[in-house]
Formats: structure tokens, C-alpha cells, sequence
């Protein structure tokens, strides 16, 4: 079954999507609305888990939509991703830009812009994370909601991130 940090990631995404979408979309609003429709939508549930569960089994749905549905750690996650992400926006940004080649971030598509973003966020300001684990989450996620170039595109720009951060090697 998915991990219960791989789904927070996801569903940041899918808020930062939405805020980045939609100009007019408040961080708050965007999170609850989030939050309230996914504890009683179990088609979000089943997108997000779509490849690690076979959704046929009630109980493992069950059990997949209280790892983000409650407000425990899962969700304290998601809603420091999404916080985090949108308030250090500028800043992420300039770091995106400096390490991406040939390419201007209000250029990039929506999906990589905010793979990156997240994953950035998470390289400068979540050290209790591995980079190995950051770089792998993002290029999966780039995989899965990106173009088939996605995962490439972010892996190269998270790779320069990552060095310029500092957080190269096996134990950052």
C-alpha cells in the first residue's frame, strides 16, 4: 500500500495544482475544501492509490483513507507542504530558475512547476528528510501527473538543487 507520506505529497500537489490554477484560490480555502471533500469522496481516494491498491477491498479502502482523512500527522504534513510551499514561493522559485537550463518557471507546465516547488520546499526547509527520498518522491510523482518527460525534467533540476543546497550523497 502506498506510504502514508507518499499520499501527503500527493494530495499537496493536487492543492498546490488547484492554488496555482486558480489565482483567485486562498492556500486556506484550497486545503479545507481539500480536506473536506476527500473525507467523503472515495474517488480522489482511489485515484491517489490507484496503483497500490486493489480498491475492491473495502478494508483497505477503509484503511488508505484515514492515512490522510483525519487530522493526524498525515494531514499536519500535507497542510506544512502546502504552507510551506506557498509562502516561500518566490524564493523557490528564484532556486528553480537558477537550476533549471533553458527554461523560465512560469514557462514550465503547471505539473513540474509544482513537483518542483514541493520537492524544493522540502530539500531547503524539511531536513529530517533524506534528499534521496525527496528526489525519488519527486520523480515519481513527475512520472505519474507529468508528461512522459516529466521525470527526467525533475530529476535534472532537483539533482542542481539538491547540490546547491548542499544535500548531495547518502547521509545529508
Amino acid at each position: 500500500m502506498i506510504s502514508g507520506r507518499r499520499a501527503a505529497r500527493e494530495a499537496a500537489l493536487l492543492i498546490l495544482f488547484a492554488v496555482d490554477a486558480n489565482a483567485d484560490q486562498e492556500p486556506d480555502r484550497a486545503l479545507s475544501d481539500f480536506r473536506d471533500h476527500f473525507r467523503d469522496d472515495a474517488d480522489v481516494l482511489e485515484a491517489l492509490y490507484a496503483q497500490e491498491l486493489a480498491i475492491e477491498d473495502q478494508k483497505q479502502l477503509a484503511k488508505a483513507m484515514k492515512v490522510l482523512a483525519d487530522d493526524g500527522p498525515r494531514w499536519a504534513f500535507v497542510e506544512r507542504l502546502v504552507r510551506g510551499t506557498l509562502g516561500h514561493v518566490n524564493a523557490l522559485d528564484e532556486m528553480i530558475a537558477r537550476c533549471s537550463l533553458n527554461w523560465k518557471v512560469p514557462r514550465m507546465g503547471i505539473v513540474d512547476r509544482n513537483i518542483l516547488r514541493l520537492a524544493a520546499f522540502e530539500l531547503a526547509f524539511e531536513a529530517d528528510v533524506p534528499s534521496r527520498v525527496t528526489l525519488n518522491e519527486g520523480i515519481e510523482l513527475a512520472k505519474r501527473y507529468g508528461t512522459e518527460e516529466s521525470g527526467a525534467f525533475v530529476n535534472g533540476i532537483l539533482d542542481r538543487i539538491a547540490q546547491e543546497l548542499g544535500r548531495v550523497g547518502g547521509r545529508d
